[in-house]
């Protein structure tokens, strides 16, 4: 009876051991599991997070070089237009100088009336020259002692008014008029120029920044 007492024991004993181990068999286990879907899981979230984050830097970065290509248009816009400005104030001003320099005008003047005068003619023809009024008084006399008689031997007579409101001079001629003042020297000298200028301008932009 003893003896089956202690193998009833013993036997409890195993069972109970045996038992504990597979429960906690069994808790490792779960624990095992839970921890890899806890690591799991957060490995998706933290893959989810870079993308994201990457994501939102590629956009952002993408619109910062957009936002920088705009800059630097509008910063060639504005600087193409005050160099422009700059280009027919500098223009203008040595126009301005030489129209408004009487030796030079008589020259020019000249210059022009002797071409139709030595031109094939066929009758008399008559050039009206508009000046500044300062300009008038300057040239009038000139006119009359040099133009007035060598246009008479080529038959063209002249008629000298100063009622140009800027430097220059217009003259009309047979129903054509010929306007030779500081606004369209200045336009004809910027189409000149403003074509090299746009070039070299799109020339320093394209070329990569360091």
């Amino acid at each position: 009876m003893a003896e089956s007492i202690e193998s009833f024991v013993a036997k409890l004993q195993q069972d109970g051991i045996r038992a504990g181990q597979e429960a906690a068999d069994n808790l490792l286990a779960d624990a095992h599991e839970k921890a890899g879907r806890i690591i799991a899981e957060a490995e998706a979230k933290a893959k989810k997070i870079v993308e994201t984050a990457e994501a939102e830097a590629a956009v952002t970065l993408e619109k910062s070089r957009t936002d920088l290509r705009l800059a630097a248009r509008d910063t060639s816009l504005r600087l193409r237009e005050a160099l422009g400005r700059a280009v027919r104030a500098v223009l203008a001003a040595g126009a301005e100088r030489s129209l408004g320099d009487a030796e030079f005008l008589k020259a020019l003047l000249h210059d022009i009336v002797m071409q139709y005068v030595q031109a094939d003619l066929d009758g008399r023809i008559l050039m009206k020259i508009d000046v500044a009024p300062e300009m008038r008084q300057q040239l009038t006399e000139w006119a009359l002692a040099q133009l007035h008689e060598k246009a008479e031997r080529g038959d063209v007579s002249l008629d000298l008014k100063g009622t140009l409101g800027e430097a220059g001079f217009e003259y009309r001629i047979e129903g054509a008029n010929i306007e030779v003042t500081l606004t369209s020297v200045v336009d004809a000298l910027s189409e000149l120029v403003n074509p090299n200028l746009r070039e070299f301008l799109d020339q320093s932009m394209a070329q990569p920044t360091e």
